[in-house]
């Protein structure tokens, strides 16, 4: 970013760098960001049925809708309290590696590990994991990879 970072007390308590842009703790409409959220995660799927049955069963999800949708269905948390995630029908298969994946955070790693294996996924036993790895990396039955991480909360 260039120049050092420093605190500036007339500024609201915004942190700006050397050069001026402001890098934490403006307002959103300071920034320009405004109402410009992240909503939902789009996971690309060739088979839309598996794919709802096991992403519903691995979060504890519901279908959004009351129809059934053949190209793109969002599934959504019951309660309305976790980040949704869509499903969107492709023809192409799962690119490596991966530019983006999931982390799902849990205090019962090998519980969640053992039923999310059950429930179509595969463990990825030849990643190159460290020594003091706190996760654990599957793919969903679409080849998707997704990892579980040792932690209850971010």
């Amino acid at each position: 970013m260039g120049g050092e970072i420093r605190r500036m007390a007339a500024s609201g308590g915004r942190t700006r760098t050397g050069r001026g842009h402001t890098i934490a703790g403006m307002a959103d409409t300071e920034t320009g960001v405004d109402d410009l959220h992240l909503a939902t995660v789009v996971i690309n799927v060739s088979d839309m049925e598996r794919a709802v049955r096991f992403w519903n069963a691995a979060l504890g999800y519901r279908q959004r809708e009351s129809e059934w949708g053949p190209t793109f269905m969002m599934l959504v948390h019951p309660k309305g309290t976790r980040l949704p995630v869509s499903l969107q029908l492709t023809d192409t298969d799962p690119m490596e590696p991966v530019r983006v994946h999931l982390d799902l955070y849990t205090s019962e790693q090998a519980r969640h590990v053992k039923r999310l294996v059950e429930l179509g996924a595969t463990r990825v036993d030849d990643w190159p994991y460290p020594e003091d790895a706190d996760f654990i990396v599957l793919r969903d039955p679409d080849g998707n990879e997704f990892c579980v991480i040792d932690h209850a909360e971010l």
